[in-house]
């Protein structure tokens, strides 16, 4: 195993890997883009901050490189417009900064420890029984480049900050599942044999999911965006 994690190649592969394992819920939530006067530089501002050009390459060269790594020969020039990706890598960058501004807002934090404890859970570190392997640890960080491990840090914060958000948010709403929905959800499913605990957990999550949409959608319309989406 640390033979293949000492080629650079499959050690971007492994990272890519965890990447799509602690990307967030709120990743897939679009956000609609607008038209301004266009601004030297810029793709955006939101609520006065603004989004350079540069930072919207990057987001756009990440993206289309995931996709090539999923679609693979399969993705083309054809392909990357047809799914809009110039599109996709503004909404990413604006979803991030409002989502940014809603976690300096409401003053969520993650600790260094508790970064520390999700890295330690990830696969890459556990041994044949699920278990953490300190030994395996250490061995795979000192093969890591320093810069690489502060921008894995870095996302894993940004995945843990993401999720106290939601969870802030959701506990904001104090969603609640009934005797009645879970009645209905059995008729609906008829020949289900699943208890009643699991029926309230699946209902649940569903409401949670269009809560947090529609909570995201009213933080958007709430902000002030300005999208200069740059020419091909």
């Amino acid at each position: 195993m640390f033979k293949f994690l000492k080629k650079k190649k499959n050690l971007r592969r492994v990272y890519w890997i965890l990447a799509i394992l602690i990307i967030p819920t709120f990743i897939w939530w679009g956000v609609g883009i607008g038209v301004g006067r266009p601004e030297r530089n810029l793709v955006a501002k939101i609520n006065r901050v603004p989004i350079t050009k540069q930072e919207y390459y990057i987001a756009l060269e990440n993206l289309t490189g995931n996709y090539r790594k999923i679609l693979g020969d399969k993705f083309n020039e054809e392909t990357a417009k047809k799914l809009k990706l110039r599109e996709k890598a503004l909404e990413m960058l604006i979803r991030d900064e409002l989502l940014s501004q809603e976690i300096k807002r409401q003053r969520i934090r993650v600790q260094d420890d508790e970064v520390l404890a999700r890295i330690k859970k990830e696969p890459v570190f556990l041994d044949k029984e699920s278990k953490f392997d300190e030994e395996k640890f250490r061995r795979i960080l000192q093969r890591i480049p320093a810069n690489e491990l502060r921008r894995h840090e870095e996302e894993v914060r940004k995945s843990l900050l993401l999720q106290k958000l939601e969870k802030t948010v959701l506990t904001a709403l104090n969603l609640k599942v009934t005797a009645e929905e879970i009645a209905d959800y059995r008729k609906a499913n008829k020949g289900n044999k699943m208890d009643g605990e699991l029926i309230r957990q699946i209902l649940f999550y569903q409401k949670g999911q269009e809560a947090l949409a529609t909570w995201y959608k009213n933080l958007e319309t709430e902000a002030k965006i300005k999208v200069w989406l740059p020419e091909e």
